[in-house]
């Protein structure tokens, strides 16, 4: 929300959005606005996002690790998936520069001979194959099985760039706002970390609502928040 500008002291949090409209709560999530200061470092690594068509429907999910990065694929329900690929600027300059076809074919080769899971692994780690890296006492039934994914026939989003950086929020609450998820601490795309530390944000903070409301405590107070 462009030129939104906010009053955080009151009783009451005041909101004024850039077309001019007010919104006021007890407990609002502005970082910028509140002037919470953060401490953030550079990867040195990029991530590639785009959204891709399979030859079939796509059931399957997860990361795959390269040599010198990982990739993650996200299906989003039919023929479609999400990749993100993380890569060092050596490779972002090769792949950034691919036509469409050849980048295709370069992620097809990093979905099925990456070290990710594969149907025909061992999943009981008995002939020195990767799960033999795993601790002994987890167990896998034998029915289990990680698929490889549909081939990818085509891009149906361009390839955006997003650099990687890691950002933590040197406090995360003051009187009548809180920071979460993202917000609050931005970390490494891989395996989704950060969507699972920012449900649990949402976990936390929907508690401490419902707790502080039972009891009538005015839920913007910063001793109330910072058990968050």
């Amino acid at each position: 929300m462009d030129n939104t500008s906010s009053s955080l002291h009151s009783s009451i949090a005041k909101s004024e959005l850039g077309d001019g409209n007010n919104l006021q709560a007890k407990l609002v999530e502005l970082r910028k606005l509140a002037g919470f200061k953060t401490t953030r470092w550079n990867y040195s690594q990029n991530s590639v996002i785009c959204t891709v068509e399979h030859k079939i429907e796509n059931q399957c999910a997860g990361p795959w690790f390269l040599p010198s990065s990982p990739i993650a694929l996200l299906h989003m329900g039919d023929k479609f998936s999400n990749i993100v690929w993380t890569m060092n600027p050596k490779e972002l300059s090769t792949y950034r520069e691919m036509n469409e076809n050849d980048f295709v074919k370069a992620l097809n080769h990093a979905l099925n001979y990456g070290y990710g899971l594969h149907p025909q692994s061992n999943l009981l780690g008995n002939n020195g194959d990767i799960f033999s890296w795993f601790r002994r006492d987890l167990t896998f039934s034998a029915n289990e099985c990680f698929e490889v994914p549909p081939n990818v026939v085509k891009l149906v989003s361009g390839r955006m760039v997003f650099p990687l950086s890691l950002r933590l929020a040197n406090n995360y609450a003051s009187k009548r706002v809180i920071l979460i998820s993202d917000a609050a601490h931005t970390v490494h795309p891989l395996v989704g970390q950060g969507v699972n530390l920012g449900f649990g944000d949402a976990f936390a903070l929907s508690r401490i609502i419902s707790e502080g409301t039972a009891v009538g405590t005015d839920i913007g107070e910063v001793c109330i928040l910072n058990f968050l």
